[in-house]
């Protein structure tokens, strides 16, 4: 029977690692159009692109952003090592909002310049000897129609069976399921079963992700956001519970006493202020505290002024109770991240990672959708469809 049972242990990552296997060289190709799109080397494509008009002020306004159409662009254009993508969908993402301060951590954008969003498109021209058109790839493709990128802004675009082709912005994306997988299983001693593990902003994308990973590791899993989504974050996000924040951090701490009576032993925070003092004072000995995010000052403009963050004032329960508290950026773990996007990906396909979709129809309702990001009006990911993809295309 211990014979049976070590042959057992054996062959389950074996197995696991085969299959694996066979679904990276899967997701290694490309898909590509039934009929590669045809653009002569002079046509001259329009470019419709939302720019930053002024920089916000105290909360980001609509107005703050205009969207124009822009000069024309050509294959023409191209120089070596470039491709001209049409932008199909647009990954809406908080770290947007952080790019249109003067003074950016993740580099600003100038007053007139295209809005920075990753995205997923077709290439219809190439000057790169690593894409050819008809390919579909992933990327920083700016808030825009058509967009000419350097070949190593962009990477080819997963082809799951099954699944559409914005799962690359979605459940494998950079800034949304591989951020969540990295914040859950890499920065600090994952969650255990049994454990308490906490999720703020838990409707979002990112929240959405890490609750179903921690509640598939067997945790119990609270998630910190409006009561009026709680439907969805037990029935998509997995959650045992629901914390709501909008009555403010008495109401907080009062519901955190209800859902977590003896502690929280893992957090994964991407709101920060009094939502981040609310856990730290509820930590078990040993809890583990992951930053991933401080949404709560993105919108203030305070995340890029020095001494303007509201920092954690419940920081020495940290000492107290033997805590630690840990920040990260999904590019400082890029070495994993191969390993990481292949698990999401085989989650995905087995329905096992799940982040449904709110889309935007248009390029000019990207100035919306940013705005009804930062405001929280909506739960999963939040996109918009530039250019619905082609009969040809999957």
């Amino acid at each position: 029977r211990a014979h049976a049972t070590m042959q057992r242990s054996t062959l389950v990552p074996v197995a696991g690692t085969i299959a694996a296997a066979a679904l990276l060289a899967f997701l290694r190709r490309t898909r590509r159009a039934r009929t590669v799109p045809c653009v002569d080397d002079s046509a001259l494509l329009p470019n419709r692109r939302c720019v930053l008009r002024r920089r916000p002020g105290e909360r980001l306004e609509k107005s703050d952003l205009e969207v124009e159409d822009g000069p024309e662009v050509s294959p023409a254009q191209l120089r070596d090592g470039e491709v001209l993508v049409r932008v199909e969908t647009l990954s809406v993402d908080a770290f947007i909002r952080t790019t249109l301060d003067e003074d950016a951590y993740h580099g600003s954008t100038d007053i007139g310049a295209v809005v920075p969003a990753l995205g997923v498109g077709v290439v219809l021209a190439s000057r790169s000897r690593h894409f050819c058109p008809g390919q579909r790839v992933t990327g920083m493709l700016g808030a825009q129609t058509h967009a000419v990128v350097a070949e190593a802004l962009v990477a080819r675009a997963p082809a799951l069976p099954g699944l559409p082709h914005d799962v690359a912005l979605a459940e494998t994306g950079l800034t949304t399921g591989l951020t969540a997988a990295v914040g859950i299983g890499c920065v600090l001693p994952p969650p255990r079963a049994g454990e308490v593990v906490a999720v703020s902003a838990a409707s979002g994308a990112v929240g959405t992700c890490a609750c179903q990973l921690a509640a598939r590791r067997g945790a119990k899993v609270i998630a910190i956001s409006r009561a009026s989504k709680e439907a969805y974050l037990r029935d998509t996000a997995l959650a045992s519970a629901v914390a709501d924040h909008t009555g403010g951090p008495a109401a907080l701490r009062a519901a955190l006493d209800v859902a977590a009576p003896d502690g929280i032993d893992f957090f994964f925070d991407s709101v920060g202020g009094d939502v981040l003092d609310a856990v730290l004072e509820r930590l078990r000995p040993g809890g583990r505290v992951v930053l991933c995010g401080a949404v709560s000052q993105y919108d203030s403009g305070s995340v890029n002024r020095p001494g303007a963050v509201q920092g954690p004032r419940s920081y020495l329960k940290l000492a107290e109770r033997g805590a630690t508290m840990a920040g990260f950026n999904v590019m400082h773990h890029a070495r994993r991240l191969p390993w990481v996007a292949l698990r999401a990906a085989w989650a995905a396909w087995r329905g096992h990672l799940r982040v449904p979709r709110h889309v935007d129809e248009g390029i000019d309702a990207f100035p919306a959708a940013l705005h009804g990001l930062l405001a929280g009006s909506h739960c999963g990911k939040r996109l918009v469809r530039v250019i619905p993809p082609p009969g040809g295309l999957a």
